[in-house]
């Protein structure tokens, strides 16, 4: 099944994302929400690659990437919901050549976490993250039109708090900030 839902400018439509299916039922105040991710970490003596995505027609389509205002106001990481029979290295390589447009030079599987959080809107629901992270040697050749910037900020100068999405919680979970 293809969507034209959340293409980027001169790129084809492109799978449904899995979170694309976890649809909440606002009757049911247990709904389970599940998403499927891969991350990628680049992290060298300047810092942890992340950027801030800009106000774009592209991640307003998707809706499943960014839910408002808030994910705009903060850092995210190179990361992308996996797509219907698309497997982890595969979504890996395509957030590094689509999403953040860098050249990939090496990665591996770093790690895999797996957990759940509360949704206070939902009643007693739950968000369940099945993220898989790769240490990846990335290099950005420029700054996509859906971020404001992209680049290499010090680990030491990063709060969870600075982070939307929940990408703060990951980086926390890996022990890379407080």
């Amino acid at each position: 099944m293809t969507s034209s839902r959340g293409t980027l400018k001169g790129h084809p439509p492109r799978p449904r994302a899995m979170s694309e299916y976890a649809h909440f039922d606002d009757k049911d105040p247990l709904t389970t929400a599940m998403c499927v991710s891969s991350f990628l970490l680049s992290v060298d003596d300047a810092g942890l690659l992340a950027g801030k995505m800009a106000e774009s027609d592209a991640w307003k389509s998707m809706e499943h990437v960014a839910s408002g205002k808030a994910a705009l106001a903060g850092w995210v990481l190179p990361a992308g919901h996996l797509w219907i029979g698309e497997d982890p290295e595969a979504a890996a390589k395509r957030i590094a050549s689509e999403q953040i447009r860098a050249e990939m030079r090496d990665f591996r599987l770093a790690r895999v976490l797996s957990f759940a959080d509360p949704l206070p809107s939902r009643g007693q629901g739950m968000h369940w993250d099945l993220c898989f992270v790769y240490d990846a040697d990335l290099e950005i050749k420029e700054t996509p039109p859906w971020f404001t910037e992209i680049r290499r900020v010090p680990l030491g100068s990063l709060r969870r708090d600075e982070f939307s999405r929940g990408h703060g919680d990951l980086l926390a979970r890996l022990g890379l900030i407080d």
